[in-house]
């Protein structure tokens, strides 16, 4: 076998346990969303449970398909979040200005997506500058919301809260790293990401259930 063959076998395990991690992730996210009252950590864990199985379809399906899709997806629920977020700040102090930034952001995203979806023959006939401006308006996307996610976290005294918040700045910062390796390096270093990628995910998921495990909340 020649090492290129290797590579690919690693490749495929990487994907396939990060896959298995996902799914592990949604099953669990589905479940504490059933139990809990509070509308507010149903929801997270409701839309981290669907954030989950797209990226075990995003494994399935051919790379690239549905990846920068699912990087808007799971932009949405971090910006929903950090609102989330900053409705629980005693002062409701508008963190790093993110309730005006958004509306920027998402035209800026909505606009590299659309980028993204373009087939080859018309990116590669555009200007170079295009694809600087892409990379740079992405950058500068997921940095700014991280910074806004951990930021708004350390004001909320919501600590379930506050903990998904930070894993979810975390994993953001976490894709923009794998979104540049897999596009100017190798998709090899990618695979093996993604496993990290998951388990922040049940890290994420968890953080819903303060005891660590699924309890019904009692009202009042």
């Amino acid at each position: 076998m020649q090492l290129s063959d290797f590579i690919n076998i690693a490749t495929d395990i990487a994907f396939g346990v990060s896959g298995i991690i996902f799914a592990f992730a949604a099953f669990r996210a589905f479940t504490i969303g059933r139990a809990l009252v509070n509308r507010v950590y149903s929801s997270r864990a409701y839309f981290t449970a669907a954030f989950a199985v797209i990226v075990v379809a995003s494994i399935v399906l051919p790379p690239g398909v549905i990846y920068f899709p699912l990087l808007f997806i799971f932009f949405i629920m971090v910006d929903t979040t950090i609102l989330a977020a900053l409705e629980r700040d005693f002062f409701h102090r508008n963190t790093l200005h993110w309730k005006r930034v958004r509306l920027i952001i998402y035209p800026l995203f909505i606009a590299i997506l659309i980028y993204t979806l373009l087939p080859s023959s018309i990116t590669n006939s555009l200007p170079e500058i295009v694809l600087v401006a892409v990379v740079i308006g992405f950058i500068f996307i997921y940095t700014y919301t991280a910074a806004a996610a951990v930021v708004s976290a350390r004001r909320t005294p919501d600590k379930p809260l506050r903990r998904f918040v930070t894993l979810a700045g975390l994993f953001i910062l976490g894709l923009l790293i794998n979104t540049l390796v897999f596009v100017f390096v190798t998709d090899l270093l990618a695979a093996f990401l993604f496993i990290i990628f998951g388990y922040i995910t049940y890290l994420m998921v968890m953080s819903l259930s303060p005891l660590g495990k699924v309890e019904k909340e009692i009202k009042g």
